[in-house]
């Protein structure tokens, strides 16, 4: 059985969620919630990962701008590991 995309479907599901550009904290909060649950979500519909496809992009881009991660040469990064104590060793 192959599922077809809904376009009437699928704009009911960003007018619930009323998704736009990331601007602060609360926002990415809530995306982030929805997109979690769309994570774990069984049997998604074409509709639902189109949404889901979406929210990971806007997130995405959201964290790239503000926690970015630094360029770590990979020994630093062994580095790390090594002298990073643990509550397992």
């Amino acid at each position: 059985m192959i599922l077809t995309f809904d376009g009437a479907t699928y704009s009911k599901l960003p007018a619930q969620i009323a998704p736009r550009t990331i601007e602060t904290e609360e926002e990415y909060d809530r995306l982030l919630a929805v997109a979690e649950r769309l994570t774990f979500a069984k049997n998604l519909t074409p509709e639902e990962r189109a949404l889901y496809k979406l929210l990971v992009t806007l997130i995405e881009v959201y964290e790239r701008e503000n926690y970015p991660i630094d360029k770590s040469e990979p020994h630093e990064i062994l580095q790390h590991i090594v002298t990073t104590p643990t509550l397992n060793r």
